[in-house]
């Protein structure tokens, strides 16, 4: 994979995802517009709103809720089956109650085989986190049969190919990093280096300060993990970096609000400093893999990855249907920022890649399921399952169906949705799939007694 961290509007909003322009979609576009707005809220998030709403406390309103469902013949069976299904990977609840006085220093860690082994740069703080995952770490998913091949993609070096058909939803790799590090400098005082230097001798020193810290993390690698590690292209060869910093900033996937310091300190840089650029990296780590850092990048992916903190893994899950033969690509950008903002984003001294228009702007906010409709059928059609608007359009026009009391519809689209959930990460509930809870739900037997009138439009 060839791609190169920006110091951009991109870098700033999320530097983790380093970015690179692949060959692999060759439509083109003048812009691809940003999605559209939606109200989707969770369960708990709902509870809150109405505690507050009607001054009635979470445990009151709980009370109420189950009279309210007795009344309509929910039984406790019925009510559970609503929640969302067990998540295997869930850390489980942790709160940092208390300012611990390691939270701000920082550890190397190293995440143990069997799955392979990450070294690691974290805070004090996210140390203690880890230690208070269940069987930590948790075992890494495997395929029956392996799905990819890692072979040469004309154009762009090294790629991933699927070995045979792979459907949406459908787990393709599960890797542990080679190595996490964080995305701000770290122990850099500022204020001396930047006292008689110019801009380009304070990037410099800033370059060399990050190499010299991730250096060692990279020496106390096994033999073989840091030959894998410095086979991975660096295109930062002539900007300052130093060789390990250098793939990092070409490979580092940026592991967001997955993997992140939740400190006091984090907290007040974050709502005190004027550095954008700071802001969006205090507190967030990058993480470069073997096997999927040579995946490359595509407009219209067709694979999705999420980072799971109980295995200290990322999975690669597919957003569509991908035939035998086929590569595999992932976003390194948003794929519905207008093409202008994309090419930023992606590597200098390449070619952009964009795709269609998924929807177009200025339509009337009261045509509430056909315009979800035709944003769904453009999705597909540009093949854009991999963007977040799919899971959540999927999501509207299920919930407008249910709304309508049409159990055919929201069947339909609740299948599709329970398995975009899947490739993405997402919760999934068996009223997805269901008839029978389906009907149970409050959304149906509400709109039932109000003879399908939606209470809440979903849609906007």
């Amino acid at each position: 994979m060839k791609r190169g961290f920006l110091l951009t509007a991109k870098a700033k909003r999320e530097p983790a995802s380093s970015t690179n322009a692949s060959e692999s979609a060759t439509k083109k576009t003048a812009n691809c517009p940003n999605p559209p707005k939606f109200v989707q809220v969770s369960a708990d998030e709902m509870l809150d709103h109405m505690s507050s709403s009607i001054g009635m406390s979470k445990d009151e309103l709980s009370k109420e809720t189950e009279k309210l469902a007795s009344a309509w013949g929910l039984i406790g069976n019925d009510l559970k089956a609503m929640e969302a299904v067990p998540d295997e990977n869930d850390p489980g609840s942790f709160r940092n109650e208390a300012p611990h006085a390691d939270d701000e220093t920082w550890c190397n860690v190293q995440v143990p085989f069997p799955g392979g082994w990450s070294q690691c740069f974290l805070s004090g703080y996210l140390k203690r986190r880890l230690e208070r995952i269940s069987d930590f770490p948790r075992p890494l998913k495997e395929t029956k049969d392996k799905a990819y091949l890692i072979s040469s993609a004309p154009g762009k070096g090294l790629g991933m190919f699927a070995a045979r058909k792979i459907k949406m939803g459908d787990l393709i790799a599960d890797e542990r990093p080679l190595m996490v590090v964080p995305l701000a400098p770290v122990g850099l005082a500022v204020a001396p280096i930047l006292e008689g230097m110019t801009k380009e001798e304070v990037n410099q020193a800033i370059l060399d300060h990050s190499e010299g810290i991730m250096r060692p993390i990279f020496e106390r690698m096994h033999e073989e993990n840091q030959k894998e590690f410095m086979e991975l292209h660096n295109s930062h060869l002539h900007d300052g970096s130093g060789p390990t910093l250098g793939v990092i900033r070409t490979n580092g996937y940026g592991l967001g609000d997955e993997l992140k310091d939740e400190t006091k300190k984090v907290e007040l840089v974050s709502k005190s400093s004027m550095d954008e650029k700071l802001k969006n990296t205090i507190g967030k780590y990058t993480s470069v893999y073997n096997t999927l850092s040579r995946v490359n990048h595509s407009c219209s992916p067709n694979a999705l990855r999420k980072f799971y903190m109980s295995s200290f893994s990322m999975q690669l899950r597919a957003a569509r249907d991908i035939e035998e033969g086929e590569e595999i690509f992932t976003a390194y950008t948003d794929v519905l920022l207008p093409a202008a903002e994309r090419a930023k984003d992606l590597a200098p001294n390449r070619k952009a890649v964009t795709v269609p228009m998924v929807r177009e702007q200025g339509v009337r906010p009261d045509a509430w399921i056909d315009p979800a409709v035709k944003t769904l059928a453009r999705i597909e059609k540009e093949e854009l399952q991999g963007s977040p608007v799919y899971h959540k359009t999927l999501y509207q026009l299920y919930n407008a169906y249910v709304c309508q009391n049409d159990e055919k519809k929201a069947l339909m689209y609740g299948e599709k949705l329970w398995v975009a959930a899947l490739a993405a990460g997402e919760k999934r509930y068996e009223t997805f799939r269901n008839a029978d809870l389906m009907k149970k739900s409050p959304q149906w037997m509400m709109a039932k007694m109000t003879k399908g009138m939606p209470l809440l439009r979903m849609f906007l």
